[in-house]
């Protein structure tokens, strides 16, 4: 086994690192100097002395040098591509001079200091000072409007504000409109060669002349300062004086400062204390990158951090961030410590370089990395906001390096880090119920609720606040951490939810939804607002309930407009900023009432029911606008027609999927780029309403199509298209009715075709080649099993039709369906395929099958029997677009079936086909023109798809009444796994999605059925069959319809009281925890709760897409729901199966599910 981990590269490149980078092996810490620094007697301001003079000689900080040019004739300062650094000595002595300079004029120990700027040296300097001042800093928050900031400054009341050149009208309007004034106002980063910056100090003065605040620069502090006697260990008064105020608004919307105290500070100037978030901290060498506010405690962190261990730090040039990569670059890091925007960038410069470039995927992530980064990084870490799996994923193999996911608060501190608690700091933790939410510690497969720590780095409350500082402490002393969390293991825990309603987007941001909720609510125009967000999104959605005054004022045409004016009006007037305005709504007429369930008792929205109601809808509506989607669909309806079709297909794909343009190829499948049946649909209906064309979802979804093909099959269309009947011809494009007399075959078969049939020979003596669809399916693998090996006894060949681009590709699908997890399955199939399988790229729903015309007419000539198992089965999509696979498929296969000699069809179809039949004519030898002559077309479960096979069945009833055509029908119910082969399931159908759901979550319910009079679980049967019981039944008794049309039922007619609650029994008998929940409602809501919480690969293989059919508790049946005579009398006579009758469902074939998914990797 190779040793070369990323563990041992990385060790190996930090070996090198202190050989060959002088720089690297001189940031290495002293350890010496850590140990005096970490002295628990010292107090804070000789904690940071201890720092300073320990590495005096080193470089501490650096900022991007300038040079003075000039610009329309004023004097700018450019950047150099290089950083200018200050030694900790040098750094020392200015943080020494400016505390002299102030010290008890105007500052005295305890005083507030607000600072108002981005990082940088200068405002390091002023953050130092006040620790050497016994005066507490407080960091003010440059995007923050004045109605938050002038709070903050009448709250504290600080003696000094510091303000960035950049932002010194911000700060001076801040002193004359607000409550306090300040004694002093000093300016930073100010460059006295700068004409905006003269007429910027020069405003502020001029603004401030007659208030009694003295307006100085840094510089004229420092030089008053440096005759002066620097203060020496000032503390403040008390034990452990206050040293920090960092204000926050991410609990409850108004701004409240978290208390630092002196000894909570000292420690982040430790360098072992940082080790809590990466044990590299405090170890190897730190050279960084600065670019997160000082009012942002990740940020602080990285500065203090860095320092403590002897580092460099070096400060983004521009807060923005717009030199951000030039600035990483030039800095080449050896710890990284950045948020998920960050990466997210670095991400997006590779897709960029990716799409310029002709290089493999490992030489343009070396490419970026030698570019950006160099390869000096040791340590890597994200934090603030979530990351998602795929950025996280992409990051690790960017960097060769594991990515530690840290999570944390102001109040809390390190709490854990990639899930497992910290300790130390943390001493203990608990989670409690969130009933509200759905959330208890009972839920399984893990405990969940709300995350209460306590920890050493706890703080000890909000500046001024008791009683805000008491709601966030439960009686037992613990923090409420507000974010709801699994709790996997022992310490080890994993995020899933926030508890209150505030929201926390992608980039950091905290909003406060009733203040949002309160301020739309404004506007005459909305009558109710209800705001979402999700933390892997920057903004915000919302669903908006017009006023009665909008919707008389404005027809449905001008209503959206008006209302998003009336949105942005009212954030204006509450002085909101951009993130906190949604950027798309839902107009909802219908108000939220108690009636709909949608206000609480108090008349409060009730949270939980709307985003119940309209998170899927506001989560799709995320997806549309990705990237600009809305507007790009609207361009493309309006537009689009008169575009290259291909252009406008790629254009529609990459608009509808959000997916990234560099993906967008003309040989890119929709699938591929993320879509699957239902946006399918979404996209046939966009290229209909683009160009006027009826594109099937089958044709989408094909893997035997790309977006040339659906261009290609576009251009046809509107090029006349072809003879071929669609749903509109047959049925009617509004029919809500369809007729079985609409299906008859000289619609589907030309007429010398039907006419040469009377003449035809019949069918083979022996059936020596067999022509098999839908091969890659699951009851197709196990029917091409089945033939093969009949093949092999006769020396015959099986031909599989599969959708592919070509026969390679179209073999290589087939081998992968058997390449599926277990060994001696894969090895049986080849075995047989060698000799006995032959496999065409086709399609059955296209015309000649996809074939070429002597591919089909050799297929006509040779073929005996015709197996076709094959449809696009999906239960939501209407009959329209099913109408081409499944019907017009099934009439191109008679064709090939009445064409050179009879062939025998065996046709597998399904039990939905008697949704549309009286139940007492539901028989197997009934006529189903007869007994269903009019199917309803209605949006209920599975009408599409029942109607798309009922179609087949009257084409085939057609070609055996009217062309002799022997036909077999196999109407089939839940086909369940077998306990042959591992690893064998139909992943998407509702069984195994239930049985996954159920182990998951571990909590079903008292019973799935209806309850007796007394409370108590009834009798019930569930209506499935082995897929290898199936396979030999359809292929034995299929093959014996010489002449005739046959229908069988395949189902389980045994009354057996074998249903879902024996099933749960046997799991839970096989050692799987699952709880019991009296109450099917209550149930069904913890259920939902704990789906939706499932890590995603496991969320979307769950019963979450198809809950609705689970509503309520079903009436329990015993028995199949349709007579079986036929079928059992068949098989008991063929003597099919071990048991030589229709076999029961048994334990193992239950139990099964759970292991075999176990083995998928989804348990």
């Amino acid at each position: 086994m190779s040793t070369d981990t990323r563990e041992a590269r990385l060790e190996r490149r930090i070996a090198d690192l202190y050989s060959d980078d002088e720089q690297f092996a001189a940031a290495k810490p002293d350890t010496a100097v850590s140990e005096a620094a970490g002295n628990p007697d010292l107090r804070l301001p000789d904690v940071v002395r201890t720092v300073m003079e320990g590495y005096a000689d080193r470089p501490a900080v650096g900022q991007r040098a300038v040079e003075f040019v000039s610009a329309d004739g004023r004097t700018v300062a450019a950047l150099q591509p290089r950083f200018d650094t200050v030694s900790y000595g040098q750094l020392w002595t200015r943080v020494q001079q400016f505390a002299a300079a102030l010290r008890d004029d105007p500052v005295r120990p305890g005083d507030r200091v607000a600072i108002l700027g981005f990082t940088s040296v200068d405002y390091t300097v002023v953050d130092i000072a006040c620790s050497q001042l016994g005066a507490v800093s407080v960091p003010l928050q440059t995007s923050a409007p004045q109605s938050q900031l002038q709070p903050i400054v009448a709250e504290t009341e600080p003696s000094l504000v510091a303000s960035s050149i950049d932002y010194v009208d911000d700060a001076v309007e801040m002193i004359v409109s607000g409550e306090h004034a300040p004694a002093r106002l000093v300016v930073f980063d100010f460059l006295p060669q700068v004409d905006d910056h003269r007429d910027a100090l020069e405003a502020a003065a001029a603004r401030l002349r007659d208030s009694g605040v003295v307006v100085e620069t840094m510089a004229d502090v420092l030089a008053r300062g440096s005759s002066l006697p620097a203060p020496e260990s000032v503390v403040g008064e008390g034990e452990d004086p206050l040293a920090l105020l960092v204000y926050t608004s991410g609990s409850t919307g108004a701004p409240k400062g978290a208390i630092y105290p002196e000894s909570k500070v000292a420690n982040m100037w430790r360098a072992a204390a940082n080790a809590h978030w990466d044990e590299s901290q405090g170890m190897v060498p730190a050279i960084t990158l600065a670019f997160l506010p000082m009012s942002h405690v990740m940020g602080r962190g990285v500065l203090y951090g860095t320092l403590a261990s002897g580092g460099t730090v070096h400060f983004a040039a521009r807060s923005d961030l717009s030199t951000f990569l030039e600035d990483l670059a030039l800095v080449r890091p050896t710890q990284m410590n950045f948020v998920p925007r960050i990466w997210d960038m670095l991400y997006q410069e590779y897709v960029s370089e990716a799409d310029r470039s002709d290089g493999t995927e490992d030489e343009v992530m070396a490419s970026v990395r030698e570019r950006l980064l160099g390869h000096r990084y040791v340590s890597a870490i994200t934090g603030s906001a979530p990351i998602s799996p795929e950025l996280k994923a992409w990051v690790e193999k960017f960097l060769d390096m594991h990515l530690l996911e840290g999570y944390g608060s102001t109040e809390a501190g390190a709490v854990f880090v990639d899930g497992q608690i910290r300790r130390p700091p943390v001493i203990d933790y608990k989670l409690v119920d969130v009933p509200e939410l759905g959330y208890f510690a009972t839920d399984r497969p893990h405990p969940r609720g709300e995350l209460l720590v306590k920890s050493e780095q706890m703080f000890p409350g909000y500046y001024r606040r008791p009683e805000v500082t008491a709601e966030v402490f439960d009686a037992d002393g613990y923090y409420r951490t507000g974010d709801v969390v699994a709790e996997l293991g022992p310490d080890q825990v994993k995020y899933i939810d926030r508890r209150n309603n505030v929201l926390k987007l992608s980039q950091g941001e905290f909003v406060t939804v009733s203040k949002l909720e309160a301020a739309f609510t404004d506007s005459p125009l909305v009558r109710q607002i209800y705001i979402y967000g999700n933390s892997a999104r920057p903004y915000l959605l919302a669903v908006v309930v017009p006023s009665d005054e909008a919707q008389s004022r404005y027809d449905a045409s001008e209503l959206k407009s008006a209302l998003s004016a009336s949105l942005k009006d009212a954030a204006r007037a509450a002085g909101l900023q951009s993130f906190e305005v949604p950027r798309d709504f839902i107009v909802e007429t219908e108000p939220f009432t108690l009636e709909n369930g949608l206000l609480t008792g108090i008349r409060k929205l009730a949270w939980p029911r709307l985003k119940e109601r309209y998170g899927a809808e506001l989560e799709q509506l995320y997806v549309d606008l990705s990237d600009g989607q809305a507007g790009e669909l609207r361009a493309l309806r309006q537009n689009g027609a008169d575009q290259p079709v291909l252009q406008t297909v790629s254009r529609a794909a990459s608009a509808l999927l959000g997916a990234a343009a560099s993906d967008v190829q003309p040989d890119a499948q929709f699938t591929d780029l993320g879509g699957d049946s239902l946006s399918a649909l979404t996209f046939a209906n966009l290229l209909h309403e683009i160009f006027g064309v009826d594109v099937p979802v089958g044709v989408i979804v094909s893997p035997a199509s790309d977006l040339a093909s659906i261009a290609a099959y576009v251009e046809a269309q509107r090029a006349g298209g072809s003879k071929r009947p669609t749903y509109d011809a047959v049925h009617g494009r509004d029919a809500t009715e369809v007729n079985a007399a609409d299906l008859t075959l000289d619609k589907f078969i030309d007429a010398d075709t039907l006419a040469a049939t009377a003449s035809l020979p019949g069918p083979a003596a022996e059936t020596r080649t067999v022509l098999l669809t839908g091969a890659t399916g699951f009851l197709g693998r196990y029917l091409a099993l089945e033939w093969l090996e009949r093949m092999d006894l006769v020396d015959g060949k099986l031909i599989c039709l599969v959708r592919a681009k070509d026969d390679a590709a179209a073999r290589a699908r087939l081998d992968a369906t058997f390449d599926s997890g277990d060994p001696k399955l894969l090895e049986h199939y080849r075995s047989l395929a060698a000799e006995h399988l032959e496999v065409f790229a086709g399609d059955k729903g296209e015309a000649n099958l996809g074939l070429d015309d002597d591919t089909w007419q050799r297929l006509a000539d040779t073929v005996d029997l015709i197996v076709d198992p094959a449809a696009l089965v999906n239960h939501v999509l209407p009959y329209s677009q099913l109408f081409a696979p499944n019907v017009l498929g099934t009439a191109e296969l008679i064709r090939i079936a009445l064409t050179t000699k009879i062939k025998p069809f065996v046709y597998v179809s399904t039990m939905a086909v008697g949704a549309g039949i009286d139940p007492a004519a539901n028989t197997e030898d009934a006529d189903v023109r007869v007994v269903s002559a009019t199917r309803k077309i209605d949006d209920s479960y599975a009408n599409g798809y029942g109607n798309s096979k009922w179609g087949g069945e009257v084409l085939l009833r057609e070609a055996n009444e009217h062309y002799g055509l022997p036909v077999s029908v196999f109407r089939c119910d839940m086909i369940l796994a077998d306990t042959t082969y591992a690893g064998q399931l139909n992943l998407p159908d509702m069984f195994t999605r239930m049985m996954l759901s159920l182990v998951a979550t571990g909590i079903a319910p008292q019973s799935f059925y209806e309850l007796d009079a007394d409370g108590n679980r009834q009798r019930a049967h569930y209506d499935g069959l082995p897929v290898e019981f199936i396979a030999e039944a359809i292929s034995t008794l299929g093959v014996g319809v010489r002449e005739g049309f046959q229908t069988y039922h395949v189902m389980n007619p045994h009354d057996d009281g074998i249903g879902m609650d024996q099933f749960v029994d046997w799991l839970v008998d096989a050692g799987y925890a699952i709880k019991r929940v009296d109450g099917y409602g209550d149930w069904l809501a913890r259920f939902e709760t704990s789906l939706r919480a499932l890590p995603e690969k496991q969320r979307n293989a769950s019963l979450l897409p198809l809950l609705h059919n689970y509503q309520k508790p079903e009436h329990p049946l015993n028995g199949s729901i349709a007579p079986t005579e036929r079928f059992q009398a068949a098989v008991q006579e063929a003597k099919i199966g071990p048991d030589k009758d229709i076999p029961h469902v048994s334990a193992p074939v239950v139990v099964k599910y759970a292991t075999d998914l176990e083995l998928l990797g989804l348990l």
